[in-house]
């Protein structure tokens, strides 16, 4: 195998956001005030902690938040997020390391 020819993985990070459908402007902004470059959204469903989360039920869809980035912008996308929103909106945000092509 010629190693020249393969590329060098990077270090980074995904940060997924699910939160309320009615945030999703909102946080479109506070992402990219954050520093991330940009992302991709979702609609979602499911259940957890504060119950059932089905868009067939009105006003009651999530969405998702995937942003790959570096972990500076991480850590700033998952403290805006959190910081203010986090208490008063049914929020789930993490980071997980990934690598990216360089």
């Amino acid at each position: 195998m010629n190693t020249a020819s393969v590329v060098s993985p990077h270090q980074g990070c995904v940060v997924v956001v699910i939160a309320e459908a009615e945030l999703e402007d909102i946080l479109c902004d506070t992402l990219l005030d954050a520093g991330a470059k940009g992302y991709t959204v979702s609609e979602v469903r499911g259940r957890g902690n504060r119950g059932l989360r089905d868009d067939r039920l009105l006003l009651s869809n999530n969405v998702r938040f995937e942003v790959l980035c570096d972990e500076a912008t991480a850590r700033r996308v998952l403290d805006a997020v959190l910081g203010r929103y986090g208490q008063h909106y049914g929020i789930v945000a993490y980071a997980v390391s990934t690598w990216v092509p360089g």
